[in-house]
């Protein structure tokens, strides 16, 4: 051991302590070496021991299985694996978040992002979710003053990323405690390469989204009207991003959701009606008659083809778009 080595652990704190046949350890000033018969001899130290110990050390974490490495990032970390074999973890430490603990599926999904040179520095211990249905650690990346990305796991989805705008709104919407559930995706790039999204559980039945542009910001978009999303190609169909997360209606009877498609577009949904999608010149007409308040009412068929053009079916009428002359009339129902 170099001098250099010898101070960053110290002198002898403690004679050898035999546990067992198969463990072995020492503590000195700053650092504790272990042995096993599969790991040889490996030491912990410095805030990393600190760390260790304060989270109840290999009765807890199990005995080192590597020494202190240089992270990806610039930081420090060790790992860590129970005496049984079963349960992976490593503390990692930086200046600017100390001493953390990513255990499990969250740290293998930490290291295939890349760790802290690329996701960022574990901000937080590995904790369970309030309903104690997952686990998540969140993060803070090279860049940003606070913590702004999460790794969240639950045993039907794994572990999934989020972060930046989409986890900001995410947690507007109340975490998975919201109706946006756990996320079910990392962020993704959209098929035209300009947008980002997750998508996430929903409420079971449902999926639901998260879906960001540069022009539009990040919005939320769940239950009938993301399944309609989604069966129109999201971002890439006829729709295009959300501009509005899912609200209610001023009569309170439904939802719906706008977005950016060509001349504006929308979903509108009631129990009654279903969720339908309505864009272009008709919408614009629908809208110029009131929305929803409107004689119309709430539309009860997408946008679809007619002799004449295109059409959409509302509750007490009809909207057409003429091909041959542009115009676009509404009309009432017998």
């Amino acid at each position: 051991m170099s001098a250099a080595e010898k101070a960053q652990v110290g002198e002898p704190a403690g004679a050898e302590v035999v546990a067992d046949e198969g463990l072995r350890w020492q503590d000195f000033t700053h650092a504790r070496f272990y042995w096993t018969p599969d790991t040889g001899v490996t030491v912990v130290r410095g805030m990393i021991y600190l760390g260790f110990l304060e989270r109840g050390g290999h009765d807890e974490l199990g005995v080192p299985i590597t020494d202190e490495l240089a992270s990806s990032g610039g930081g420090r970390y060790s790992d860590f694996l129970t005496r049984d074999g079963v349960i992976h973890s490593a503390i990692y430490w930086s200046t600017r978040t100390g001493a953390h603990l990513v255990v499990g599926p969250i740290l293998e999904h930490f290291r295939e992002l890349g760790e802290d040179a690329r996701f960022g520095y574990p901000a937080t211990d590995t904790r369970l979710t309030p309903d104690a249905f997952g686990a998540y650690n969140h993060f803070l990346t090279p860049d940003a003053q606070h913590e702004n990305a999460s790794i969240y796991w639950t045993q039907p989805s794994g572990a999934n990323a989020v972060r930046g705008a989409i986890r900001d709104k995410w947690a507007a919407t109340g975490w998975e405690r919201g109706p946006l559930g756990y996320p079910v995706t990392d962020e993704l790039s959209t098929p035209d390469g300009v947008g980002r999204y997750n998508q996430f559980n929903g409420d079971g039945r449902f999926p639901a989204g998260i879906v960001w542009s540069p022009r539009t910001g990040a919005h939320s978009v769940q239950g009938v009207i993301a399944q309609r999303y989604l069966e129109l190609s999201g971002p890439a169909g006829v729709l295009g991003y959300p501009t509005t997360d899912e609200l209610g209606t001023p009569d309170g009877r439904g939802r719906y959701n706008h977005f950016t498609g060509t001349g504006g577009a929308s979903v509108y949904w009631t129990p009654q009606t279903g969720a339908h999608e309505v864009y272009g010149g008709i919408r614009a007409r629908w809208s110029q008659l009131g929305w929803e308040r409107s004689y119309l009412g709430y539309p009860v068929t997408g946008e679809h083809d007619i002799p004449q053009g295109r059409a959409s079916e509302f509750e007490n009428g009809y909207v057409e778009w003429h091909r041959d002359t542009g115009a676009v009339v509404d009309f009432p129902k017998n």
